[in-house]
C-alpha cells in the first residue's frame, strides 16, 4: 500500500487545475460574511447600550415614584387625623354639628310613623 504524496509545487498546480477559480469567489464570500457579522456585532452593541441607558432611566424614575408614593401616603395619614380635619374645617369657616339641628330621615322602604311603608318612587327627602 503506497501512499501518494504531492510535492508542494505539484499541490498548487493540482489546486489550480481542479478549482482555481473557486478560491477567489470563496474568499470574497468569506470577506462579505465577515463584514456582515462585524456590522451585526456593532449594531447589537449599540442597541444594547441604548437599552441599558433606557433601563437606567426607568430605574431612576421608579425610585422617584416610590419615594413620592411614600411621601403621599405619609401626607394622607397626617391629613386623615381628626385634629387635622378639625383645623382645616375651622379654617374654612365650618363649625361643629348642633344636635338640635339634625333631622333623621327614615331609610328608603322603611315604615313611617303611621305604619305604612314609604312609597317606592318617592325620594326620602321629598316626603312630607
Amino acid at each position: 500500500m503506497s501512499r501518494r504524496t504531492l510535492h508542494p509545487t505539484h499541490a498548487a498546480a493540482h489546486a489550480a487545475a481542479n478549482g482555481g477559480a473557486l478560491a477567489p469567489a470563496l474568499a470574497a464570500l468569506l470577506a462579505a460574511l465577515l463584514v456582515a457579522c462585524s456590522l451585526a456585532l456593532v449594531i447589537s452593541q449599540y442597541r444594547s447600550r441604548q437599552l441599558f441607558a433606557e433601563l437606567e432611566l426607568a430605574q431612576q424614575e421608579s425610585k422617584t415614584l416610590t419615594a413620592d408614593g411614600a411621601r403621599l401616603r405619609a401626607d394622607l395619614g397626617r391629613a386623615a387625623q381628626p385634629a387635622t380635619v378639625e383645623a382645616v374645617a375651622k379654617r374654612l369657616g365650618m363649625r361643629a354639628i348642633n344636635p338640635d339641628h339634625v333631622v333623621m330621615l327614615p331609610a328608603h322602604g322603611s315604615t313611617e310613623a303611621g305604619g305604612a311603608p314609604a312609597p317606592a318612587d318617592t325620594h326620602p327627602a321629598e316626603q312630607p
